[in-house]
């Protein structure tokens, strides 16, 4: 995992425990200093095909922790 994925999946983290939601792409980029989301797409589904997100397509807000990052979240 690249440095900027994983301040992406912090964030996404973070963000659905303070929130309860998931964020949009649009967040992410503002909450990690980004201005492109056409970049946070593509480190979104870089984590999707890691195995640490779920992406339902066409959705807004459809970003998931997966079970297992899930467990990794609680046992910290």
């Amino acid at each position: 995992m690249t440095p900027k994925q994983k301040l992406v999946l912090d964030f996404i983290k973070t963000y659905i425990e303070i929130k309860g939601f998931a964020p949009s792409y649009a967040n992410i980029a503002i909450g990690i200093g980004l201005k492109s989301k056409s970049n946070i797409h593509r480190l979104v589904h870089e984590l999707r095909k890691q195995g640490h997100l779920d992406v339902k397509p066409h959705l807004v807000r459809s970003v998931q922790l997966t079970p297992n990052t899930l467990e990794e979240v609680i046992s910290l």
